[in-house]
């Protein structure tokens, strides 16, 4: 039974290296190296990796490695802050996304203003020219309704 303990922190140990180059490969590691006792119970029997208590886990380290349970608990604290790193990118780079797709829309709001206010001018200048020529209503009345259609907004005439 030692011997399967022994190779079993050996395996851990050569995961833990690796998921210290890749981490997101390794995210049955990385997932557990929040403490020691979550690193112990870590199992993975397609590997040869078995979970242990603490104090075993110790015991182990200590005659299957050299350094011992130091030099995994060293691997183990490296692998928590890149991964913790790797984290706080990957926010980083989600809240410069929003930032960049929250810039779009509200750059597409002023321009959908802009557009507004110079087709609301427009019109103002048909209702104009429809007071000196009234034979133009049908006109103005059709193209009133697709304003309506296309911005959802009413035109208000201002009858003076």
């Amino acid at each position: 039974m030692s011997d399967i303990r022994k190779e079993s922190i050996r395996v851990l140990y050569h995961s833990m290296i690796e998921a210290l180059k890749n981490p997101d490969a390794y995210s049955w590691i990385t997932s557990k190296c929040g403490s020691q006792a979550a690193i112990a119970s870590v199992e993975r029997k397609s590997v040869g990796i078995h979970a242990m208590t603490l104090n075993t886990f110790k015991k182990y380290s200590d005659t299957a490695l050299d350094g011992g349970f130091e030099q995994l608990e060293k691997i183990r604290v490296a692998i928590k802050k890149k991964s913790k790193n790797s984290r706080n990118k990957k926010s980083n780079e989600t809240k410069s996304r929003a930032l960049f797709y929250k810039e779009k829309l509200d750059e597409a709001e002023r321009f959908r203003a802009i557009l507004i206010r110079a087709y609301t001018d427009l019109n103002r200048i048909c209702l104009d020219a429809v007071k000196k020529s009234p034979e133009y209503q049908y006109d103005l009345d059709r193209h009133n309704e697709l304003y309506r259609e296309y911005f959802s907004l009413t035109l208000v005439a201002d009858n003076d």
